[in-house]
């Protein structure tokens, strides 16, 4: 069968950085035999720069398209919803070309919003299956941005981008969500036929010997410092835990005042900005850390991030904030700690607790990532849902 993905924020295989959820399934996809094209962004959502590849091109037995898109600087914003409205449309017409293989199927990543409708329109005019996969609950995640008398009242101010999801929910064929919570979102909204599948990474064939013994609280952070993490608290801990070191890969717009508290308490010794990372240099960060943190605010609507897949894949034990399905996860392989969302207190009180802990909670990640977020089970699950809503 021929299968559309569309996803304009992953990661493409030349650009340096481990494959993620939607290239490992086309990967899958066409290790299956069958034919992709992948859609996705002239401009690089991690980056916030433009993409230095050709606007179509093959990798990995896949098809690329980069649908054209006008830039934005911050995840949060008017330039960003602009930046999706054009990206749709750019993709509706592109997908009109006679000359492309008709979809069997279009797998569609939610968000962004705004390609819902398109994907709704292009599955009836080709007759083909709908596949939605819900990787955040928008647009309830931004409730949060509002100012406290109005956050009452997000339902209403949100009510037209509710309704495009509710009909995105509603018109799939199936719905496919990266964590209970937004499973059990998706059927609320209407979804008829849904599946969680966690995200995936691609583990070693074999493990190394086994996880540095030593008792060092080498704590690691990996991903954007953006208003949606609590670096903040974090930066509080580490004052009341100084036997602890922390290095830091990413970047965004709290990276100045991060880096300014940094050098106000005298943390600069203990605490390292490293930018965003090619893959070789982050696994050897990762593989020279033993905790990765996970330090959401407590009115995150995330439910399974990316970074528990990367730091379970890496045998790190894991602190964090989030409740729910993710903590569960921890407790049940004995894979990391919880804290309170905000509180330094709570985080380093967690801390203090690891080292004696930190070899068995590090195994018990290694388990974590094998059971849970193999990308070569993740993804023939996938498939093989597809595969049977296709030809039942």
């Amino acid at each position: 069968m021929t299968v559309w993905i569309e996803n304009p924020f992953d990661n493409l295989p030349r650009e340096g950085g481990r494959p993620m959820r939607f290239w490992l399934v086309a990967r899958a996809f066409a290790a299956a035999g069958h034919r992709v094209l992948y859609w996705t962004s002239s401009f690089n959502h991690t980056l916030k720069a433009p993409r230095r590849l050709p606007a179509s091109f093959e990798a990995e037995g896949v098809s690329v398209r980069l649908v054209p898109t006008p830039p934005y600087k911050s995840n949060i914003g008017l330039a960003r919803i602009r930046s999706h409205t054009a990206y749709a449309r750019a993709w509706e017409r592109l997908a009109r070309d006679p000359s492309l293989p008709r979809p069997d199927v279009l797998v569609v990543s939610s968000p962004p919003l705004a390609t819902g409708p398109v994907a709704r329109r292009l599955a009836r005019r080709f007759g083909a299956k709908l596949v939605v996969d819900v990787m955040d609950a928008w647009p309830e995640t931004f409730y949060r941005l509002l100012p406290g008398p109005l956050r009452a009242l997000a339902p209403l101010l949100f009510a037209p981008l509710l309704r495009t999801v509710r009909a995105d929910m509603r018109g799939a064929d199936l719905v496919i969500g990266v964590s209970r919570r937004y499973c059990d979102r998706a059927r609320e909204m209407g979804a008829r036929n849904v599946l969680r599948l966690y995200h995936g990474t691609c583990l070693p064939a074999a493990e190394s010997a086994g996880p540095d013994a030593s008792p060092r609280l080498a704590l690691v952070y990996i991903g954007a410092m953006g208003k949606t993490y609590d670096l903040g608290t974090v930066l509080r801990a580490l004052l009341l835990v100084p036997e602890a070191t922390l290095d830091l890969a990413g970047a965004g717009c709290r990276e100045p005042s991060l880096k300014a508290f940094v050098r106000a308490h005298g943390l600069a010794g203990r605490v390292r900005f490293h930018g965003y990372l090619p893959a070789p240099e982050m696994s050897a960060l990762l593989a020279r850390a033993t905790v990765g943190l996970i330090p959401m605010r407590a009115d995150s609507c995330v439910g399974i991030p990316n970074k528990l897949v990367d730091y379970s894949a890496a045998g790190l034990a894991v602190a964090s904030s989030l409740a729910g399905e993710s903590a569960d996860l921890l407790a049940r392989y004995g894979a990391g700690v919880s804290y309170e969302a905000g509180s330094p207190e709570s985080l380093a009180r967690a801390l203090r607790t690891l080292p004696p802990r930190l070899p068995e909670m590090r195994a018990g990640a290694h388990r974590l990532a094998r059971e849970q977020f193999d990308a070569a089970k993740t993804g023939s699950a996938y498939v093989q849902a597809v595969e049977r809503l296709v030809t039942p």
